[in-house]
């Protein structure tokens, strides 16, 4: 609220925020903001946004109305898109589960698929870390390389999956002709999910 006094001065009675709160629908899941903690602002300041066209900060989805995951970030940019989960310690990485981090990378790929993007990422920062690991198949980072990294993105469409592997196993059978095929079928493939 503004109010005037009589020299025309302008006076802020109450302050107003004006929350705008999102929701993605990703079928069966639902993309819903949670608040943030305030331990997440060295993570925030070190987030490389370059790439991107738009960053949603602590996302919780649901599916059934039930929590299954949350990210503490969702970065997107046309055609792919990344998850990160941010650990504040060593210590609190070291309670996360490699079966968790590989079930946040699942619905990290069945979500993006869910949403149309091609490509996905899901990557663990981690502040304390001295250096890059893998935990459950995923990259973790320390939290200091986050400002320079570039995502490596993987498809989020597992018969594209398939057959980047077929395609690379039978290359390196030398099966030639039978590679020139597959490579035919993908690119049909890719010109349909476009």
């Amino acid at each position: 609220m503004q109010s005037t006094n009589a020299a025309g001065k302008v006076h802020l009675s109450e302050k107003r925020i004006d929350l705008i709160m999102i929701e993605l629908s990703s079928d069966p899941y639902v993309l819903k903001p949670r608040n943030t903690p305030m331990t997440e602002a060295d993570f925030r300041l070190h987030l490389n946004i370059s790439w991107c066209r738009g960053v949603l900060f602590n996302v919780v989805a649901l599916k059934n109305a039930i929590a299954v995951v949350e990210y503490d970030a969702l970065l997107w940019s046309d055609d792919s898109i990344m998850f990160v989960e941010y650990k504040d310690s060593v210590a609190a990485y070291k309670d996360l589960s490699s079966r968790r981090v590989q079930q946040m990378n699942s619905f990290a790929k069945n979500i993006s698929r869910g949403l149309g993007y091609k490509n996905f990422a899901f990557i663990v920062v981690v502040k304390g870390l001295e250096e890059g690991t893998n935990k459950g198949g995923v990259e973790v980072l320390p939290l200091f390389e986050l400002g320079n990294y570039q995502p490596i993105f993987v498809s989020s469409i597992t018969e594209l999956e398939y057959l980047n592997k077929m395609i690379a196993k039978y290359t390196r059978e030398g099966k030639d002709d039978f590679v020139k095929e597959l490579d035919k079928l993908k690119k049909i493939f890719e010109m349909e999910q476009t």
